[in-house]
């Protein structure tokens, strides 16, 4: 298991190569990053509740499914004992340098490449390591799109880096006060 002080500077790595390659391929295909208005911060904001609130809901209170369930068999599994040690700031630091990371490279350059539901897509793969976690990817599309239709609603990229981020810090506070009940036998997960 990866050290907190390991796991937060993979995470800055990552997503600074995230970074590196959005600014690449956006100077490549002349893409102009566009970042909103500071209204989309409250924006994004409203979203990253939201989306915490359905990931509250699919894990403690949704019917059992194979995205429901992969998402608590992943959750339990892997993310929790991988974050559980985190703590406070690095989870902040962690979840904002996804935000940015990851919506630059997704939002910022890929979705005016391919469009909306292929970065989508690539978005939900990109979160999957395994046949095991393909409801976790499905669940991870779903947020992409949504995060993507933030990016094209507010015309900029702050709703969805605010969104992605904040999401990310609360789900990990999340993991770290919470232990995720093991999913029941009746689930076939």
């Amino acid at each position: 298991m990866l050290s907190p002080r390991r796991l937060v500077a993979l995470t800055l790595a990552t997503q600074a190569v995230l970074i590196v390659a959005a600014i690449a391929g956006m100077r490549y295909f002349a893409l102009t990053p566009r970042w909103g208005q500071p209204r989309d911060v409250l924006v994004g904001l409203g979203a990253a509740v939201a989306l915490a609130a359905v990931n509250w809901w699919l894990l403690r209170r949704a019917p059992a499914n194979p995205v429901v369930s992969g998402v608590r068999k992943i959750y339990a599994e892997l993310l929790a004992p991988l974050f559980a040690r985190l703590g406070p700031w690095a989870v902040v630091i962690i979840g904002l340098a996804a935000g940015v990371g990851e919506e630059l490279f997704f939002r910022g350059l890929l979705q005016p490449l391919i469009g909306l539901p292929a970065a989508s897509v690539v978005f939900g793969l990109a979160h999957v390591a395994g046949r095991e976690m393909a409801g976790f990817g499905v669940w991870a599309a779903l947020m992409g799109a949504l995060l993507g239709g933030l990016a094209m609603v507010t015309g900029g990229l702050l709703a969805p880096v605010v969104a992605h981020g904040v999401y990310d810090v609360l789900a990990l506070t999340y993991i770290r006060r919470t232990t995720v009940p093991p999913a029941p036998a009746s689930e076939g997960t």
